[in-house]
């Protein structure tokens, strides 16, 4: 390895750890799992066969890296998108250095973009979505490299990735097709068409790969629950009604891209796309654009949402990215002038971008839902002939903390299965969250109390987490009639009825 290659490699590992200053580590590894999180986290305590369809949406693969984090308490699975993040910093370096536009400058400068973007900096919860920005970042890395140098190994590396990447990141399929296209595209303009045949054959085999993966191991988790969770997010089929719904969808989303008002996050990603092609970059110029058409041709096929912040990661990460280029290339114009003037375009432009994103740094972006304090003031005060109710809302994050083993029988919620205690009968956990739920939940409990000798009778326990309005409204009206106390153990108190 060459002494430029080893500083480059220095200086990504130096960007990626960063991420332990931009992230708030310690809130991370002790702030409860809220109820997405839990669906995630309780694979790891499931049987093998049960984690693909308990994680709903989280790719597989993704989904046991978790089970490789050794250390840092409960809430140590966190890391895993931590470390992703900072890989993806890491990526945004090495991107830049691809470049060869100014030495470790532009590295500097895309880096710096990835790891503050809005985007990945509010991304702290147990999801994938740090792995997808990742995946992103490392596809265009690849068409980075092969512009540099056509080699058929480097097109299927871009291949591979973009198809086997999707047992960590979903999303990564999109990136690869758009990588394709710009290759295709950077063929005939720089008029290289035997080159096309090789891109064509990578790309049939890339479209193979990743639907044997869709079919045999995404498909058939999708829930048709989540579906219907993200139908605002799929773009109409009307004219009209489609425009309105880009123009919401993309104004929400202008403050995680970066400078809070989307002609701005535009305007910076548009110059980017131009450095690109003023470098005859084609295919990295036109990658962006048909990235982002097929995240939107995907939303109007009802296949993926459009509009989120977090299922969004992957693109949202590049236009940051696409600016920080843009600034590079200036830069390189600059140094024509002064040899230092690369270093003072970058610090400019540092100055500007850190303080833009001041506000995402080492910020608390996780839902309050503490179930975890819960759990632990009730294992240390239960006693015999006490019951536990558990809400809807907080069964899978009280089955990760809750130290006796669950089951998951079959059921109708997002992600197919609900959380049974079958061997410990003073448990009652619920299944939804309607008032004859709360209403039978309670009846169920004063039966298992009513049942104990009269001098074995206990209390009830009531742990609740994420409850809709018409839940709030039920448990408040049924247990009016009741003596509660509320122990403030986190956000959402434990409740002790006394019958």
């Amino acid at each position: 390895m060459s002494k430029p290659d080893l500083i480059d490699l220095c200086l990504a590992v130096v960007v990626g750890l960063c991420v332990l200053l931009v992230h708030d580590v310690g809130y991370m590894l002790r702030h409860s799992f809220w109820v997405d999180e839990g669906w995630v986290a309780e694979t790891v305590r499931a049987r093998v066969g049960l984690v693909p369809s308990l994680a709903a949406s989280t790719p597989l693969g993704w989904t046991y890296l978790l089970r490789l984090v050794p250390f840092g308490g409960p809430d140590r699975l966190r890391l895993v998108p931590l470390a992703f993040a900072g890989l993806a910093a890491a990526a945004g370096y090495l991107f830049g250095r691809e470049l060869r536009l100014t030495p470790y400058v532009t590295g500097l400068l895309t880096g710096a973009a990835a790891l503050l973007s809005p985007a990945m900096l509010v991304r702290d919860d147990l999801k994938q979505y740090t792995a997808e920005a990742f995946a992103c970042l490392v596809v265009w890395v690849l068409v980075a490299r092969i512009e540099n140098e056509w080699r058929i190994r480097r097109l299927v590396a871009i291949a591979a990735t973009a198809s086997v990447g999707m047992l960590f990141a979903d999303t990564v399929i999109f990136v690869g097709v758009a990588a394709m296209a710009g290759l295709a595209f950077e063929c005939l303009v720089t008029r290289h068409y035997r080159r096309l045949v090789a891109v064509a054959a990578a790309a049939a085999g890339m479209l193979a790969v990743s639907l044997v993966i869709y079919e045999t191991i995404i498909r058939p988790q999708v829930s048709p629950i989540l579906v219907h969770y993200w139908r605002d997010y799929y773009m109409p089929r009307n004219a009209s009604a489609a425009v309105s719904f880009l123009d919401v969808r993309l104004n929400h989303l202008a403050a995680a891209m970066g400078f809070r008002w989307l002609i701005a996050d535009a305007a910076g990603a548009l110059a980017g796309i131009v450095a690109l092609a003023w470098l005859r970059r084609f295919a990295l110029a036109a990658m962006f654009p048909i990235m982002l058409a097929i995240a939107i041709a995907a939303s109007a096929a009802g296949k993926y949402p459009f509009g989120d912040l977090r299922t969004s990661t992957f693109w949202l990460v590049m236009v940051p990215v696409l600016a920080a280029v843009a600034v590079a290339a200036a830069a390189r114009w600059a140094a024509a002038i002064d040899r230092r003037a690369p270093l003072i375009v970058a610090a400019v432009a540092l100055a500007a971008w850190v303080p833009a994103t001041h506000a995402f740094i080492r910020s608390h972006p996780i839902p309050d839902d503490d179930v975890q304090y819960e759990v632990s003031y009730l294992d240390a005060h239960f006693r015999p002939g006490d019951v536990v109710i558990v809400n809807y809302g907080a069964s899978f994050a009280f089955a990760y903390y809750y130290p006796p083993a669950p089951s998951f029988p079959v059921g109708h919620g997002p992600n197919g299965h609900l959380v049974a205690y079958p061997r410990l009968p003073w448990m009652v956990v619920m299944g939804a969250r309607t008032p004859h739920d709360v209403a039978n939940a309670l009846a169920d409990a004063r039966a298992k109390i009513a049942a104990e000798p009269p001098g074995a009778r206990g209390q009830i326990w009531i742990v609740r987490s994420q409850m809709t309005v018409t839940e709030r409204r039920a448990w408040r009206r049924d247990l009016a009639r009741h003596h509660v106390t509320a122990i403030h153990v986190g956000p959402q108190p434990l409740l002790l009825l006394r019958p």
